[in-house]
């Protein structure tokens, strides 16, 4: 009867904590055969100062207990002056898919290795409260992200193409580094062929490629089948506000080559304006509005 009390006790104040990893391919390895996301925390110990405190508390016995066992853990640190086992590390590490361009840094990956979410520079990070509850709100995501995609499976046609979609538009990452996420935009494809959703257009669509093309064909004077093209995307529905500027722009800088068209230019800016007079492609028509009013 004495030692009820000792396993008791032990068995209220045991907290699981998240593991930590020593490498990239080890905690993928890990994630497939367990199925735990994978956070990230990319930093440079000997150099970015504020990372430090960050890098210390993803460290701590505490961080690894609020994060949770359905978590792995992993630290990949860039350091400037690495050792020769540091650097082996970094050898491994460099299958990571992702080099955030600012750090520190915090990455949710699936248990595919698929990024979910990338938080990157400390003003951002701050702004996100502590780790722990970033990563968990990146976690909900997934988990929301699942949710479409299990029932996308029960689905057919332009229904399924929209609930695979849905599962993309969660995490904003377009079709993600490296392009992981290009198998569900193909099941998109084989789900809706003739894109009667109109969300395989939203995750096909060229970006700024449409408008190096829209260059290239206006200096060679290809013009009615560069426009047909800008045309055809710009009758897409479900194309986002970002993509219809980008699409528009091409077609400025078809039409800047096109004399017939020079008078419409001026139409178009205010297209790209309109759609979001605030965003950096509305702003440099505004001006450019502003400039063509001066020249009259």
């Amino acid at each position: 009867m004495k030692l009820f009390p000792i396993f008791f006790f032990a068995s209220v104040t045991f907290v699981s904590a998240a593991e930590r990893m020593a490498d990239y391919p080890a905690a993928l390895e890990k994630a497939k055969s367990g199925g735990q996301d994978i956070a990230v925390l990319f930093h440079g110990s000997d150099w970015c100062l504020p990372g430090k405190k960050l890098g210390d508390y993803w460290k701590s016995e505490n961080f690894a207990k609020f994060a949770g066992d359905d978590l792995l853990i992993l630290d990949i640190d860039r350091k400037e002056s690495p050792t020769a086992e540091d650097e082996a590390t970094a050898k491994r590490n460099e299958a990571c898919q992702i080099k955030p361009r600012s750090l520190p840094a915090i990455a949710l990956f699936d248990r595919e290795g698929r990024l979910v979410a990338l938080r990157e520079g400390t003003p951002e990070l701050d702004s996100l409260g502590k780790p722990e509850q970033a990563i968990q709100r990146a976690v909900e995501v997934r988990k929301k992200r699942d949710d479409f995609w299990k029932k996308a499976e029960g689905a057919r046609g332009p229904q399924k193409a929209g609930l695979l979609a849905s599962g993309l538009d969660l995490l904003g990452l377009g079709t993600g580094p490296k392009e992981v996420y290009k198998p569900v935009v193909e099941e998109m494809k084989k789900a809706d062929p003739e894109d009667r959703s109109g969300t395989v257009a939203r995750y096909t669509f060229p970006g700024r490629k449409l408008l190096e093309k829209a260059v290239a064909e206006g200096n060679e004077k290809k013009f009615a089948d560069a426009d047909t093209e800008i045309g055809g995307w710009l009758k897409k529905p479900q194309l986002t506000k970002d993509q219809r500027q980008e699409a528009l722009a091409a077609k400025f800088a078809l039409y800047q080559r096109w004399p017939e068209k020079k008078n419409e230019l001026s139409g178009v800016l205010k297209e790209i304006e309109k759609l979001d007079p605030k965003s950096e492609l509305g702003t440099a028509a505004k001006a450019y509005l502003a400039m063509l009013a001066k020249e009259k």
